[in-house]
């Protein structure tokens, strides 16, 4: 069935003798034969003009409405109406007002057709009783069954509900649907209620107000009996409000309750420009109060951006990544933040120290020397709430304790907010961009299957916290110390996290500790003892926390940004941690993409394209570090000592310390790259070298 297939409907009805005015323009729909399609539209739109004039009666003025392939020229019984008024007769009972159209039939037909659509809508035991003694659900349902035993092909339903409670509503929309669903029948469901299309409807077909066109027509793809809390079943009730004009509560914006006048909306900027944003929580929704998140915070706070964060942790929380590197001091700064970081008393971290299992001379590298600035050792949990602070004091909203389950996407493939969950309770918060900044639980890039593991890094780290371990020499005390083991990839940090607390961490090739069979504190002590001058320095160390293990740190999202969404940081991509590189992208990302969303927003057009450059940047980037570590893993006993003693050591130092976004960093690496395959082939009867490199062969870096 189709109807109609016309070139125009429109009709005129007359005001008087004299004036007429246009209900209906252009309106052009084919509906497929048992499909249950709903009009819906602004009070007065025409709704029930159009559907008068499918039903034959009301002729159009111009075009034509076929079913079949026929041209409708009045009422027919094979399509019946159902109205809001009620239409039983109120001096016949329920069986014989169900039987009312079945006069024709022979009695044992009509008896078996009667009881068959009583008992359909659920008022089997009622046959005898008068409309006066039954309820406006049941009389409803009364219609509805009459209707139906008439077998037509067509229900013509014209807000059949509106008179009847919200409860009752709710029932008989679950029951129509069963009903439907039995019966195949073709349905026209004409509604002012937004909520009941999408809980009934195949198709909504959204009306503008007069004369009325049709503003678009949605498909529904929900799974029946529909989730009236779901993401996706909101999202297309709130797509509908904004078509027509409405809010949730169904009130025009600015619209007058009871008498008082609407409250007065503070004003909404973003880069001076007027923003509107309606049923939304805010305008970007960030996942996660690690430093990308908070970074993005302040900078989208600047900007006049509405946001939220959203973090799963009570801050403080502990965190590995203790040491920054210098990249981020710069934009610590930026942020107004760095004061903050040093009046509260973290160890500066003035070098970094590199030493190797076969009792070779020490590289300390100064950043003083070099003119590279500083960095910081961290405790992180103080970090990150310290920059999650100064986020919330520079205005972002932040909720913590909330764990999302997911980002929730429209019909339309667009990022439009999340789920999340706080104890036994779930809640939804909807914006134009959700941002996930979560770090290496990547939560958007999993549920999209974006996540892509590196398999040449399969690395893994065990690491905890120590007292009494010896930092070496006083005037590098204060450095990252990096201790090269002899096995595939290995080697551990030593941080001082405080006068007395140091960070130590194993990191290697995930094969050594599986092969291995040993518990952690086993593997790990073993480790330690490959490297004879980490030894001796661990030798009084007493642990004060449980050995963590974190695996698989190398991977990367195959896309970093999409309709209505971006990552950030680790949730974008992680190499490793040998440079310290962690803090330093989340910071970095965070400033690339404050302006990109802001710019998406006030253009109003949040889509994929729209974060084009930022996502070039993001990759370039990834892949810099990529090609850096995989470097370093290549020559790692003669890396620290080849970029130290290099002429450009100042530009190859500060790609290390992680400027890897800044001008020329990628013709930095390649001449670092150069350098080292030229002392390499130099070095080639160099038992240090040729031994490690050997052992390195095959190995993907």
């Amino acid at each position: 069935m189709d109807f109609p297939q016309s070139r125009r409907a429109a009709v005129k009805r007359a005001i008087d003798n004299d004036n007429s005015f246009l209900v209906l323009d252009d309106v052009n729909l084919e509906i497929q034969e048992g499909e249950f399609v709903c009009l819906v539209g602004p009070s007065g739109c025409g709704k029930s003009t159009l559907l008068n004039v499918v039903g034959g009666f009301l002729k159009a003025t111009r075009g034509e409405v076929l079913i079949d392939n026929e041209p409708i020229n009045g009422p027919d019984p094979r399509r019946i109406f159902i109205l809001q008024e009620n239409g039983v007769f109120p001096w016949l009972n329920v069986e014989d007002n169900v039987g009312f159209g079945l006069l024709d039939k022979p009695a044992s037909e009509r008896r078996q057709k009667v009881d068959h659509y009583i008992e359909l809508v659920g008022l089997k035991g009622f046959e005898k009783a008068y409309p006066r003694e039954i309820s406006g659900g049941m009389k409803q349902r009364v219609e509805l069954a009459r209707a139906l035993a008439a077998n037509p092909d067509v229900l013509y339903m014209d807000e059949p509900f509106g008179a009847l409670d919200f409860l009752t509503r709710l029932r008989i929309r679950l029951e129509l649907i069963e009903i439907w669903r039995r019966e195949k029948k073709t349905v026209l469901f004409v509604t002012h209620d937004v909520e009941e299309s999408v809980q009934l409807a195949d198709r909504i077909v959204v009306m503008t107000s007069r004369p009325a066109r049709i503003a678009t027509i949605i498909d529904v793809k929900l799974p029946r009996p529909r989730d009236l809390d779901s993401p996706e079943y909101l999202s297309i009730r709130d797509e509908i409000f904004e078509i027509i004009g409405l809010e949730h509560s169904g009130l025009v914006p600015g619209q007058e309750v009871d008498g008082q006048p609407p409250a007065k909306a503070a004003p909404e900027t973003i880069a001076g420009r007027s923003l509107r944003t309606k049923n939304l929580d805010a305008d970007v929704i960030i996942i996660g109060g690690g430093p990308a998140g908070s970074a993005l915070g302040t900078y989208l706070s600047r900007l006049g951006v509405d946001h939220f964060i959203l973090d799963k942790a009570h801050h403080p929380r502990a965190h590995v990544g203790e040491s920054l590197s210098c990249a981020c001091t710069p934009l610590l700064k930026e942020l107004n933040v760095l004061d903050t970081v040093e009046r509260e008393g973290f160890i500066v971290k003035p070098g970094v120290a590199w030493t190797s299992w076969n009792g070779t001379p020490p590289v300390d590298i100064s950043f003083r020397e070099l003119d590279l600035g500083h960095a910081y050792h961290v405790d992180r949990a103080r970090f990150d709430e310290l920059l999650l602070k100064h986020a919330r004091e520079n205005g972002s909203r932040v909720f913590s304790g909330g764990e999302v389950e997911r980002i929730d996407f429209n019909r339309h493939g667009f990022a439009t907010g999340i789920t999340a969950k706080l104890g036994e309770s779930r809640f939804t918060l909807r914006s134009r961009i959700v941002v996930d900044a979560s770090g290496r639980h990547a939560i958007l890039g999993r549920q999209l299957k974006l996540l892509k593991r590196n398999l040449s890094f399969p690395q893994f780290a065990v690491h905890s916290w120590f007292t009494n371990v010896d930092r070496g020499k006083p005037e590098t005390a204060d450095f990252t110390h990096l201790h090269l083991l002899p096995i595939r990839r290995g080697w551990v940090w030593q941080v001082p996290i405080s006068e007395s607390v140091t960070s130590i961490g194993v990191v290697t090739d995930r094969e050594h500790f599986v092969h291995s069979g040993e518990k952690v504190d086993q593997f790990f002590m073993w480790a330690i003892g490959l490297n004879p001058v980490l030894a001796a320095r661990m030798s009084e160390a007493v642990r004060l926390r449980e050995l963590r293990l974190d695996g698989n740190y190398t991977y990367t999202m195959e896309q970093f940004v999409g309709d209505g969404w971006l990552l950030l940081g680790d949730a974008a991509f992680f190499v490793d941690p040998i440079f310290a590189s962690g803090v330093a992208n989340a910071l970095h990302s965070a400033r690339l993409a404050a302006p990109a969303i802001c710019e998406a927003l006030a253009a109003k057009q949040p889509a994929a394209a729209a974060f084009h450059e930022y996502q070039e940047r993001l990759r370039e980037g990834a892949l810099l570090w990529q090609q850096l570590v995989g470097l370093f893993y290549t020559t790692a006993p003669l890396f620290a000592r080849i970029v130290n003693e290099s002429p450009a050591r100042n530009r190859m130092l500060r790609l290390c310390e992680g400027n890897i976004y800044e001008t020329g960093a990628a013709e930095t690496l390649r001449q670092m790259e150069d350098l080292i395959a030229y002392t390499q082939t130099e070095s080639a009867e160099n038992s240090l070298g040729s031994a490690y490199l050997a052992s390195n062969a095959g190995a993907g870096a």
